[in-house]
């Protein structure tokens, strides 16, 4: 299998002047701006309990820098789905921390195998019947799964683009007298729903992930109080 792969895109095929071109593109995208310096210190921000989701966020934070917004939709799901799950492992263990006397793979298995196949919505309620979220905010939380992680990742045109139309004219080489104006469902038309995905991924990625990442920022500060001696030193790191 990997041979096969190797032989179809074998990068002697490529000369170094198009790889070059390829990266001079990339390096383009890169705009020193107020959203960028946003994306870093979000990049840059550490967290404490959740501090194991970081090379996720870090990799949202480089595909929204670079414009890869379909990419940073489809890995902010990701990060979403994987919060609610760290979130709920980390508050029914209490606390709880390695022993010696433990295997460490036994040391979450209750947790981790209450949740590992829980879907996102059982999972925000349950965030909620613990007090950790309050309804309001686990509504919110359902729209965004809704919206983008169902959409996005089952690949649903018509929950994405519901009741969207546009205007197409419609023609043959024969002439110019021949052109029909169609209004057409965004939805139905496969084209148009991939073209209509990144317009919608430009406009709304960067929204979508920092309202998860702000969810995340609030989770691991409530998370901290399992921890007392830990939330001691960072409090004293941030007064001095």
């Amino acid at each position: 299998m990997n041979r096969n792969i190797n032989l179809k895109y074998s990068v002697k095929r490529l000369s170094d002047e198009k790889i070059a071109t390829y990266l001079n593109e990339i390096k383009s995208k890169i705009i020193l701006n107020d959203n960028t310096r946003e994306l870093i210190c979000v990049k840059c921000c550490e967290l404490n309990v959740l501090n194991g989701l970081k090379s996720i966020i870090e990799e949202i934070c480089d595909c929204l820098v670079l414009g890869n917004n379909q990419a940073a939709i489809t890995l902010t799901n990701h990060l979403f789905e994987n919060t609610l799950k760290q979130v709920l492992i980390t508050w029914d263990s209490e606390g709880r921390q390695i022993q010696q006397n433990l295997p460490i793979d036994e040391t979450f298995k209750n947790e981790v195998e209450e949740y590992d196949k829980k879907d996102m919505e059982p999972n925000i309620n349950r965030c909620r019947s613990k007090g950790l979220i309050t309804k309001e905010e686990a509504k919110r939380l359902i729209d965004l799964k809704n919206l983008y992680r169902n959409s996005f990742s089952h690949a649903s045109y018509s929950t994405l683009f519901d009741g969207a139309t546009t205007t197409l004219y419609i023609g043959d080489l024969s002439g110019l007298t021949n052109i029909k104006k169609e209004r057409v469902s965004i939805s139905k038309v496969p084209f148009l729903s991939l073209s209509a995905q990144k317009t919608f991924a430009d406009k709304q990625a960067k929204r979508y992930f920092i309202e998860v990442y702000e969810f995340i920022d609030n989770m691991d500060r409530k998370l901290l109080d399992l921890y007392p001696d830990i939330k001691e030193l960072v409090l004293q790191q941030k007064r001095n």
